[in-house]
């Protein structure tokens, strides 16, 4: 029997709107099916109430074909003459409504509809009112127990245009609703479901500015508006939510009833606004996993609206948690066989449940239709799901990049690129402090002071305008008062006129680039000084002042009386500077597009395996980055170069992508500051010995600028002081370090031989050491085991002598340190001064002529490198000749007293840092710089690796103490990753080619292997030691006791899961090797932690047992680097784990690691040509740092690697495996 004509009809009609209207589809008859040949079944109507372009559209196109021809159901679609044009007592009748809202439906005349019919409604309708409404939506999923974003909604509706609800605060940083507040980044949602034009609002301390999002027009959706003010929009209702981080991914849930949910991801607008489409236009989605609490969600939201077919959106926060952000309603998955054969199977299921039950007992019909039958889309993608059809011929290469026949070794997989690199060129770091008495200036203390009455701390914008408008002022009145333009010039060396020039040189660095917008600039104001409000003064505090003195106990009573205190000085400090120049946005994009294209296997004609592989989610990317704003930047381009994204700003690329995480990659080592300066001591002493003299002439350093703590009260004593009892506020409290800097009798570090006390043991109470180290470290074995570090170690390396006797070992040796040093102190004494004059001679001359703009500033964070340009005669940058007068003036003063003939080597790094930077970008200005940066940098070569240890002891120690979560970070990467290999070795669908030996694991295998790997394993003692030691560095227990938790529903995880979006293979039918997944983690961080970490890999073999045997480094390596004194910008150190697939997974040699290091922009800058074009330096090619470098399959194990690294790492939290594997 053939089908019914009704449904060839359908068939006809729906072949037409697939074909665009050509030759109608070819069909052969089918066998008949149970209910054709059977009368008594009659055929169930489905109406099918949408516009027509939705109701015909291709994927229930596809799942219409699949209902009918189950030959149980007959289909009517509505059409839009009917539902827009008939009344609703003129439509067909129907058993089943399938209905839902779009642009132009009559969404209340199908309600009066379903409620004159009555036909049994797959979606409700009444709730469909409640999905127009983002306000209505959100009330419904809190009261559903459905988490959602923090957020609060602007009510509106009933008020005039631009006025605000009572109650509504907005400033620069959040807004306010009813004491609610919400900062930014934060999200502005219209309240109608129907509009698409989403605003996300950034700080200004990562670049301000707005991403307007839109519904998507040609390859955008959304585009980033850098000059927008960032107030929030007044012409309507508004959702206002948190901004929540998804690693660049959006995750969109379709249900098919309240058991079956099926996920995708696709590239989230709010990172660059373009959308990723496939080679036939489509844009590029792919399945994803759910975890069980996304599973549970999906079924919460189908029944707490009642759409049985219903889409929606999922933000996975890298917290930990995930969050309903929007309810769509009818959605239907594109381009997904698998997809529509089980949202036919299920439709189907819930249709018969409800209206004929009894059929449900009875097997379903079998095979679908004949492909002839199925709509021509249907048959392409049948096709391309075929076993023939979608697996290339044997010995093809694959297309997709995703195949891991690396040339390494024919049967190796990457597994894992780890990455730690220091941030790209920057300016140099600058800072001013000045005690002010101006009134103006302490009333800004008293209105911005913090909640403790401490400090106050201006970032924002408005702040910083408000203390330019009064430096401004202060100016004027002084320049004013001064009555002739002779006494209105600049006196730059007059003792009398310091304070008005420092104020213009605050007025300069406040008004340089022309706007505040990211993080270079800050202001702190401390109190220093108090007076008493005279008795029966007219003049009384204000409660700002009041609870300011309160907090020091400034309303005292004495003698039965009150007095009230008021600050009458402070401490204004000023940091400015150390921002990623152009070049220095340029490397790091560069060094980003290095990575995509060398550092992961290209295959296929585009070579793009990690784009392909990032696309596809089996890319678990993540970019960490220490607190400053360099580093955060820096870390902002690479990813830009990384993931081939488009933009000129990288506010969007920051907010979505990069995680800062201070405490690992920006936080001072515990207990390293004694080491260090127990380092430095010895250093200073030797770089500054005087031969003729006797003695050392370096001057007392102190690791930070001093700041003057607050006092307490502005009595010592509070109630019990007489009148004659001093008012000022109490002495600084000592820094870190001071006693050790001072000495017990010669507070100018002058060494006579002997040595003070505090010198003769600098660390008489050493802190706890990284688990491990404490108990196995051992100098002498060190030495003996340590490649290339014989020549400068020493036994007494920890006793600073107090006289310099070369090879007596009384005092250790330093490399590599120059034959005379004090020579070369001197002569950068002469060449500072010449600089500085030369610079004098400038701004003196910019004053007379007064004629030319300022220079143009720049921001790495807001602008391309293409905006910048070169200002013949100006300094790079947009820097004044003032700020860079000062600049130099300042390294002078503090690197060599005149007075005391003593110089502070802690000043070294930063003169060659000055010296470094103005040659790279202020070489045209005429300036006498070439002598002053070579011998700066001859001097910074000896003072900079040796400040973090002189010897190889001290240099583990300091390197393991800074560096110790970061390394158990590295280490809980690679544990993690060769987990999850091993959880899916031998699985169907994984990377091909596999070992015969793991084809003998079975899924459940691979199941329990996942979790007890370590106590399963064996086969080696290296192996089992690395395991028991990345056990309790990672927080993994073996055995019965790995057991995989799952967080509450309620609670945020702050841990690294393992990835937030993962590769559903079942439904990935155009992917070869679904089950393949690289991790990759990039950690930008400072100088500091790229010399700590080096060290901790050149000798933490050193103590070990067997550490003879040598470490990680090889020993040409070890050769280079010590040879290699500078780690400049954009060093940076990968580490490569391959998997080898033949190998035996009990075998340590299954997993190698390569280590590579590159020391970043390291180039003699006089010699390299790009300098002279745009200012930036390439950074030089990585080498290989690992024993056996050059041979194929070279590297070190990771059992090795874990063993030799784990005791100087500080354990790091296991990651959280939510999804399954099978």
């Amino acid at each position: 029997m053939e089908y019914s004509s009704k449904n060839r009809k359908l068939l006809a009609r729906l072949a037409e709107q697939g074909s665009g209207g050509g030759d109608s589809m070819k069909r052969t008859r089918s066998e008949p099916s149970l209910a054709d040949s059977d009368t008594s079944l009659p055929r169930i109507v489905i109406g099918i109430c949408a516009m027509e372009k939705k109701a015909r559209s291709k994927p229930m196109a596809a799942i219409i074909e699949r209902l009918i021809t189950f030959g149980e159901f007959e289909v009517e679609v509505f059409g839009d003459d009917v539902t827009l044009n008939s009344p609703i007592t003129e439509w067909p009748l129907c058993d089943v409504l399938l209905s839902w809202h779009s642009d132009g439906f009559p969404l209340e005349k199908a309600q009066r509809y379903a409620a004159l019919r009555k036909p049994y409604l797959i979606n409700d309708m009444a709730m469909q009112d409640v999905l127009l409404d983002r306000r209505r939506v959100y009330q419904k999923l809190q009261e559903s127990g459905i988490p959602v974003p923090h957020h609060i909604a602007v009510n509106r509706d009933d008020l005039g245009p631009g006025q605000d609800p009572p109650g509504f605060v907005e400033t620069e940083d959040y807004v306010e609703l009813d004491g609610v507040q919400i900062k930014k980044p934060f999200v502005e949602k219209p309240a109608s479901g129907e509009d698409h034009n989403i605003y996300i609002y950034y700080p200004h301390a990562m670049g301000g500015g707005v991403k307007k999002l839109y519904r998507k027009v040609h390859n955008k959706s959304g585009d980033y508006d850098p000059n927008h003010p960032g107030t929030v929009r007044r012409d309507g209702s508004y959702i206002i939510e948190e901004f929540l981080t998804t690693g660049g991914t959006d995750v969109k849930v379709y249900t098919v009833g309240p058991r079956y949910a099926h996920a995708e991801a696709r590239k989230s607008p709010v990172v660059d606004g373009k959308v990723t489409r496939s080679a036939d236009g489509k844009e590029l989605r792919f399945p994803v996993l759910l975890s069980p609490q996304e599973k549970e969600i999906a079924r919460m939201v189908c029944l707490a609206f009642g759409q049985k077919v219903c889409g929606f959106d999922l933000l996975r926060s890298e917290r930990g948690k995930s969050y309903v952000c929007d309810v769509n309603g009818w959605s239907f998955v594109k381009n997904s066989v698998k997809y529509y054969d089980d949202a036919a199977g299920i439709l189907r299921s819930i249709v018969l449940s409800a209206i004929a039950p009894h059929r449900l007992a009875t097997s379903p019909p079998q095979a679908l239709a004949q492909p002839g039958l199925l709509h021509p889309e249907c048959q392409d993608m049948f096709a391309a799901a075929s076993p023939l059809g979608g697996m290339p011929p044997r010995g093809a290469a694959y297309l997709d990049g995703s195949e891991e026949l690396d040339e390494r070794g024919h049967y190796e997989e990457l597994r894992c690129v780890l990455a730690v690199v220091r941030h790209g060129d920057r300016t140099p770091k600058q800072k001013m402090k000045m005690k002010v008495t101006q009134e103006p200036i302490l009333e800004l203390l008293r209105k911005h002071v913090d909640s403790k009455g401490k400090q106050a701390k201006l970032k924002s914008p408005a702040e910083l305008q408000e203390l330019l408008d009064v430096t401004r002022g202060l100016l004027e009145e002084w320049d004013g008062a001064a009555g002739s333009s002779a006494a209105s010039e600049l006196k730059l060396d007059a003792d009398q006129d310091e304070t008005r020039e420092k104020f213009r040189i605050v007025k300069t660095v406040l008004e340089q680039g022309g706007s505040f917008a990211g993080v270079n600039r800050k202001v702190q104001l401390k109190p220093l000084r108090w007076a008493a409000l005279e008795e029966g003064s007219a003049e009384q505090p204000r409660v700002v002042e009041a609870l300011l003195i309160l907090k020091h106990g400034g309303v005292l009573t004495h003698a039965g009386r009150q007095q009230v205190w008021r600050v009458v000085e402070a401490l204004l400090f000023l940091k400015y500077g150390g921002v990623l120049t152009h070049a220095g946005r340029q490397q790091a994009e560069a060094l980003g597009n290095v990575f995509r294209t060398v550092m992961y296997p290209r295959y296929g004609p585009a070579g793009g395996g990690l784009l392909r592989l990032h696309s596809t989610y089996r890319h678990d990317l993540k970019i960490y980055s220490s607190d400053e704003g360099r580093v955060q930047t820096s870390a902002a381009a690479f990813t830009q170069g990384l993931l081939d994204l488009e933009g000129d700003s990288l506010t969007p690329i920051l907010v979505s992508l990069v995680k800062k995480d201070a405490g690992m990659l920006d936080a001072f080592g515990k207990g390293a500051s004694d080491d260090i300066q127990a380092a430095k001591a010895e250093l200073y002493a030797q770089m500054t010995w005087d031969p003729a003299a006797g003695q050392s002439l370096a001057a007392p350093s102190q690791m930070t600028t001093p700041l003057p703590s607050p006092p307490p009260s502005p009595m010592p004593v509070l109630g019990s002081l007489s009148d004659s009892e001093p008012m000022g506020g109490s002495p600084p409290s000592p820094q870190p370090g001071a006693a050790l800097a001072a000495g017990a009798a010669a507070p100018s570090f002058a060494v006579q031989g002997s040595v003070p006390p505090s010198l003769q043991d600098p660390n008489p109470n050493p802190r706890p050491l990284p688990p491990g180290l404490a108990g196995r470290w051992s100098g002498d074995a060190c030495a003996a085991g340590a490649a290339g570090g014989g020549p400068y170690f020493n036994r007494n390396s920890g006793q600073a002598g107090g006289e310099r006797r070369s090879g007596d070992g009384q005092r250790p040796r330093i490399h590599p340190l120059p034959p005379k040093p004090l020579a070369l102190l001197r002569e950068l004494v002469q060449h500072l001064k010449v600089l500085v004059e030369q610079l004098r001679g400038k701004c003196l001359q910019e004053r007379v002529d007064k004629s030319g703009e300022a220079p143009r500033g720049y921001s790495a964070l807001t602008q391309s490198p293409r905006e910048w340009a070169l200002e013949v005669g100006k300094p790079c940058g947009g820097e004044r000749l003032l700020l860079m007068f000062d600049r130099w003036r300042k390294l002078l003063k503090a690197f060599y007293s005149e007075r005391k003939q003593q110089f502070d080597i802690s000043k070294v790094p930063d003169i060659y840092d000055s010296a470094k930077y103005d040659a790279i970008h202020n070489s045209e200005l005429g300036l006498t710089l070439k002598p002053l940066y070579a011998t700066a940098k001859v001097l910074a070569d000896a003072v900079i690796p040796n400040e973090y240890g002189i010897d190889p002891g001290s240099k583990l120690r300091i390197g393991s103490k800074i560096c110790c979560a970061l390394l158990g970070k590295l280490l809980a990467d690679l544990a993690n990753m060769r987990e999850e290999s091993l959880a899916t070795a031998g699985m169907v669908g994984g990377s091909e080619p596999v070992s015969p030996l793991d084809s003998r694991l079975s899924a459940g295998a691979a199941r329990e292997m996942a979790g007890s790997a370590p106590a399963r394993l064996g086969g080696s003692q290296e192996l089992a030691e690395a395991l028991d030691a990345v056990s309790l560095s990672s927080g993994v227990r073996g055995g019965e006791d790995a057991v995989t938790t799952v967080p509450e529903e309620d609670d945020e995880v702050d841990e690294d899961r393992e990835a937030l979006h993962r590769l559903c293979p079942t439904y990935a039918t155009d992917i070869n090797s679904p089950l393949r997944h690289v991790r990759t983690r990039i950690y930008f961080t400072s100088e500091s932690h790229m010399h700590s970490l080096i060290n901790v890999l050149r000798y933490s073999h050193c103590g070990r047992e067997g550490g003879g045997d040598g470490g990680l480094v090889s020993e040409e390596a070890m050769r280079r680097l010590r040879d290699t004194t500078e780690l400049d910008y954009l060093t940076h150190v990968v580490f490569r784990m391959y998997e080898n697939k033949r190998v035996p997974v009990e075998d340590p040699a299954r997993f190698r690691v390569e280590v590579l290091f590159s020391p970043g922009a390291s180039h003699n800058l006089f010699e390299v040509v790009p300098l002279k074009q745009d200012h930036t330096l390439p950074v030089a090619p990585r080498m290989a740092l690992h024993r056996g470098a050059g041979d194929v399959g070279s590297g070190t194990t990771w059992a090795r690697l874990a063993a030799l690294l784990t005791p100087h790492a500080t354990p790091a939290k296991a990651s959280t495996y939510t999804y399954s594997m099978v």
